[in-house]
């Protein structure tokens, strides 16, 4: 009787023992899933897209909301409402899920900038202008974008320090061919030398230009100051 009795604990507890692993192999099952199931920064995934699809320098996310976390690279992304600004929109999944998501985009476009104020029909040079990253629903109609727009035209009228240059601000390029005479004017801390010389190259004003010293017959090299001044510094 005694043996039988210790039979069937036996049996039981193995029972007992392969249930009780089971479980413990099906929990380890669920952990494992959940700590390993891969998810995806839809930050970076909505900032890549816009820098991919919106003509703008830089790009800031920011109050990034969504109804679901990502676990699958997207299939598209639909906007509701486009940036910049609050923006809606929808992260399509490859199974045709969709999470709807608002975030607010602040977009940057480089800009020319005046380093100082200006006065009208003076030439820009390299030293009064300079870029910078401006945010795009403040940036004027007409805006510059590359400093060789700007560099050698002649304001139209008065300009503030570190204000955008705007085409409206600005005329025509002015060009002085090779093998034109002008002023040289040679300056340094100690003397100011004044001759004459011949353009060795095409110069806009503002821009840098190569002149041959009709005394000395050398070549050097200044700044076109105005169509018939070449300034050069020691």
């Amino acid at each position: 009787m005694k043996s039988l009795y210790l039979i069937k604990h036996i049996q039981l507890f193995k029972k007992i023992l392969f249930l009780m692993t089971l479980i413990i192999y099906g929990i380890l099952f669920l952990f494992t899933n959940n700590c390993f199931a891969e998810t995806y920064d839809l930050n970076g995934i909505m900032k890549s897209y816009i820098k991919k699809n919106f003509p703008w320098a830089e790009i800031e996310i920011s109050d990034l909301s969504a109804n679901s976390e990502i676990n699958e690279l997207p299939k598209r992304i639909l906007f509701q409402k486009p940036p910049p600004g609050k923006t809606a929109f929808s992260v399509e999944l490859q199974d045709g899920k969709r999470i709807n998501a608002t975030a607010h985009v602040k977009a940057y476009e480089w800009v020319v900038m005046s380093s100082k104020s200006m006065r009208k029909g003076d030439y820009l040079e390299l030293t009064d202008v300079y870029l910078t990253l401006f945010d795009v629903t403040k940036i004027p109609r007409g805006a510059i974008n590359k400093i060789n727009d700007a560099v050698g035209k002649q304001l139209s009228r008065p300009v503030n320090a570190n204000t955008p240059i705007v085409d409206a601000s600005l005329q025509e390029k002015r060009v002085v061919r090779k093998g034109q005479m002008v002023f040289v004017v040679i300056e340094s801390p100690h003397f100011i030398i004044r001759t004459t010389g011949e353009i060795k190259n095409n110069a806009y004003v503002g821009g840098k230009a190569k002149v041959m010293n009709l005394s000395s017959k050398k070549v050097i090299s200044g700044v076109l100051v105005d169509e018939s001044t070449v300034k050069v510094e020691f």
